[in-house]
């Protein structure tokens, strides 16, 4: 993984974690932490990190309006569908965090063109996902739109604030031609990956 030189310090403090495509949400307080198996992870410790890798899949980092918390999700299909936005948001809230107090960035992943799932999946996610907006899932053609569910799962669970970031993973290109991100869809399984990245 390239890292910054200004980000290496953050980076070296990252928890230590397998990302496993699920569910599980983790409170991150001191550096170095073992997480375990796990796709979303937030602190409220000053200078202790959460970051997520992410190929194709949806990075997703919040922060608190008052800069008190910040959180980073890892979300393919699989924890898409598994629900980990309202999951994570459900575990915040008990803690008394309200999402209209966060902002977030869905980050580059991977577009619906370039994504071609399964018809069993499309009709799968059309069916889990009755208000989906019709852009997000495109069964014939077999389409899914990863950043799409994201942001119906943000608003779902109560976020109005939130940007897109970057572009497609996959498609694309710098003005000379060459790929901007790494994809595993295009054929990157062996190289380098992306990181997002928070700390307070």
């Amino acid at each position: 993984m390239l890292v910054p030189q200004a980000l290496q310090p953050a980076w070296e403090q990252r928890p230590e974690k397998r990302q496993v495509h699920g569910t599980r949400a983790v409170h991150i307080a001191e550096a170095l932490q073992p997480a375990g198996d796990a796709d979303a992870f937030y602190t409220s410790a000053s200078g202790i990190p959460v970051s997520v890798i992410t190929a194709d899949c949806v990075p997703l980092l919040m922060a608190r309006r008052d800069g008190a918390m910040v959180a980073a999700l890892h979300a393919g299909w699989r924890g898409l569908y598994a629900g980990i936005i309202g999951r994570f948001w459900e575990a915040l809230r008990e803690q008394g965090e309200r999402p209209s107090e966060w902002v977030a960035a869905i980050g580059p992943t991977i577009c619906a063109p370039c994504y071609e799932v399964s018809e069993e999946l499309a009709q799968d996610f059309m069916r889990h996902y009755a208000a989906l907006p019709a852009h997000a899932v495109v069964p014939s053609h077999r389409h899914l739109d990863l950043r799409a569910v994201a942001q119906y799962e943000l608003e779902r669970a109560g976020l109005a604030a939130f940007e897109h970031v970057g572009g497609c993973t996959c498609c694309a290109r710098n003005a000379d031609g060459t790929h901007t991100f790494r994809s595993y869809r295009r054929g990157d399984r062996n190289s380098q990956q992306h990181a997002g990245l928070l700390r307070l």
